[in-house]
């Protein structure tokens, strides 16, 4: 594959680590696994810094890819798959852990973001990714997204500071952890197991 990614060009998430790619998308385990096995990142090949920012041509594409990851994560874990994006131009703390490049993440966690986020935001439920082109377009504010393990998608625009990796700190919190941060803890051992369970199951 030829990595047009600007820094999620990093040793890891490039060539010899994809597990699945189509014209525009690849699949690759997250550097940072916190300690879930099958935790993916699907990336757009071409730089936009969000979903917001891509094409609405890429869309069916898109769709296709997300959908078979979720079903072959689904497959090989017995688990249920968590996505979330962080929006572009979120202010972000803890070392700059934002990352203005498209990708979104697949975990196989029975994590309830829904019932911890609806208290704090303004959930807005969603069919297709209009609003976050919407939301991007407008350049006001940006968003986080997130599909639950119900299929329900939402969406919670942002005009406020958000941490650095939110979702991924709600998500290790709710575990009884810390290790959200993938600078600090890139989590190798499990990225490895990923990697080998998962290459040749994209059929």
């Amino acid at each position: 594959m030829k990595n047009k990614c600007c820094r999620l060009g990093e040793e890891r998430i490039s060539g010899k680590n994809v597990l699945y790619e189509t014209d525009n998308f690849f699949i690759v385990p997250t550097i940072g696994q916190m300690e879930i096995e099958g935790y993916l990142l699907l990336c757009s090949k071409e730089h936009f810094v969000g979903t917001g920012n891509l094409p609405m041509e890429y869309d069916d594409e898109l769709i296709n890819i997300l959908d078979k990851t979720k079903e072959t994560i689904s497959k090989v874990y017995n688990s249920e798959v968590l996505v979330f994006e962080h929006g572009p131009r979120l202010n972000c703390y803890k070392g700059g852990g934002c990352l203005d490049h498209m990708h979104f993440h697949l975990v196989p966690t029975d994590v309830n973001l829904k019932n911890f986020l609806k208290p704090l935001f303004n959930l807005e439920e969603i069919k297709n990714f209009s609003r976050l082109r919407e939301i991007y377009q407008n350049k006001k504010s940006s968003y986080l997204f997130f599909e639950n393990q119900d299929k329900e998608k939402y969406l919670i625009e942002v005009d406020i500071p958000l941490p650095s990796q939110y979702l991924r700190q709600v998500i290790s919190t709710s575990r009884g952890k810390k290790d959200w941060d993938w600078r600090i803890y890139p989590d190798d051992e499990t990225f490895d197991k990923t990697l080998k369970r998962l290459k040749g199951e994209f059929k």
